[in-house]
């Protein structure tokens, strides 16, 4: 498995690009207002994505998709291949998809309906069992958030988890659940400082207190969707960086 970080901000930073990442060269976690930009710098080659996925309907993670579905739709006019996606997020993704089309282009763009007829939109629940990678099994689960937030994790074999993606959340018990299968590579919100007046996002502090001794230094963490890049001594826990591949 690859992982390829494209982005790693969150929604206030010092200058870093939107939290998105790819995996396998097909499937796309994230789809913030830079992410043409992120997707153009990293080489992604937008044929090869057939997959999208959305943890959560805040700005950050969703406003560059109208961007993306006019990108898409213009390569399929230039190209002979076309182009389709499975784009799965939580209750509501795809009305609000459709909102931002129109809000961007308005609702008389051929790229709206170019969408509705090769987009596929999937609104998942703890329950959901999609499949986001081949040769793995995918797991949800939900976040603690202001609003409805979901986690993912693959796994190519029972018992055993390769992968998880921890989005936008503060320490649940949920997230307790997923970090008990010692997961190898574990991509999560690090937005969150210990001296917050309002804890909304999980902290490298909390990995050290609540985090590592689940799972002790195995698992590697890589923090993501930063309000800045950090260095740590601390060898199981990684900044991660765009252009950064994480190779399982």
């Amino acid at each position: 498995m690859n992982i390829k970080i494209l982005g790693n901000g969150g929604a206030i930073n010092d200058g870093l690009p939107y939290n998105a990442f790819v995996i396998n060269g097909t499937l796309l976690c994230e789809t913030p207002p830079d992410i043409m930009l992120s997707i153009h710098n990293n080489s992604i080659d937008l044929h090869s994505i057939n997959t999208i996925y959305i943890s959560h309907l805040h700005g950050d993670h969703i406003f560059g998709l109208p961007f993306l579905i006019l990108s898409a739709f213009y390569l399929n006019v230039r190209t002979e291949k076309t182009l389709s996606f499975k784009i799965l997020g939580p209750e509501g993704l795809e009305r609000m998809s459709e909102n931002l089309l129109d809000a961007a282009f308005t609702s008389n763009h051929p790229c709206l309906k170019w969408m509705k007829e090769f987009c596929t939109f999937l609104e998942i629940t703890e329950m959901s069992r999609p499949d986001l990678v081949d040769g793995f099994q995918t797991s949800i689960f939900k976040l603690d958030h202001l609003i409805e937030t979901y986690g993912f994790s693959l796994a190519h074999e029972v018992e055993s988890v390769d992968f998880a993606y921890v989005a936008d959340t503060r320490w649940c018990e949920s997230l307790r659940a997923v970090l008990n299968n010692k997961p190898r590579v574990v991509l999560i919100d690090l937005n969150g400082e210990d001296n917050d007046h309002k804890r909304v996002h999980l902290s490298i502090g909390d990995l050290m207190r609540k985090a590592i001794p689940l799972t002790g230094r195995q698992t590697k963490y890589f923090g993501t969707h930063l309000r800045k890049e950090f260095h740590t001594t601390v060898s199981c826990v990684n900044c991660a960086r765009p252009g950064m591949d994480i190779n399982l």
